[in-house]
This record gives C-alpha cells, sequence and structure tokens, in this order.
C-alpha cells in the first residue's frame, strides 16, 4: 500500500497531537509530599515560584532533580520533598517539568506539571 503525501501528513498530526496525552498518563503522580515553607520566609512574605525537571526511573522512583529556576532556599527545600514523589510505573525513564508555587497567604505550594 503506497501512501500519498496527505495520507502521511494526516498520520503525523493524528501522532504529535496524541503524544502529549500519552505522556501524561504515563507520568501519574501516585505520592506527593508537599515540600517545607519555612515560617521566617513565609512572615517576611518572600515566595514565588520554583521550577524543576524530575528524572523517574521505570519503576515510578524519582532518581534526580534539576533546578530550572527560582529561588535557591525554595528549590532546595522543592527538590528534597520531589526525591520521595512516585509516579506510575512505565516502560522506560522519562523527565517531567514541574512548577512549584510558593504563596506566602498559603501553608502550603501548590504544584503544576
Amino acid at each position: 500500500m503506497r501512501m500519498t503525501s496527505k495520507t502521511m501528513a494526516a498520520f503525523l498530526l493524528i501522532s504529535a497531537m496524541a503524544l502529549p496525552a500519552l505522556s501524561e498518563t504515563a507520568l501519574r503522580c501516585t505520592h506527593r509530599e508537599s515540600p517545607a515553607y519555612p515560617v521566617l520566609l513565609r512572615s517576611l512574605k518572600i515566595g514565588g515560584r520554583v521550577k524543576l525537571r524530575l528524572t523517574v526511573a521505570p519503576d515510578g522512583k524519582v532518581t534526580g532533580t534539576k533546578v530550572e529556576g527560582g529561588n535557591p532556599v525554595l528549590a532546595e527545600l522543592s527538590c528534597i520533598a520531589a526525591k520521595k514523589w512516585t509516579y506510575a510505573a512505565m516502560p522506560t525513564a522519562s523527565d517531567v517539568a514541574v512548577e512549584l508555587v510558593f504563596d506566602p497567604a498559603l501553608a502550603q505550594p501548590t504544584v503544576t506539571e
């Protein structure tokens, strides 16, 4: 069977649209501990966003963290907590981008992937 350029383009488009959905379901967090938010930083209204890149092993354990931005103190606390997180098992190791938002008005940071 010979594929035409239109058929190939449609196939590639559908495949590209399916990739984000596959990666999101493959990297489902099953256990997450919130990082400590130091009382001193909260009382001084020091907060912000911390961006991390996590390396997740096939068994779902976080094996590596890389800080991609944010307050150094909050980033270190975020890395300590992230190393305790677990994800659903998957066939191969993966990387996931995570953002933690430390808001002095809240007791714990919020996490988005």
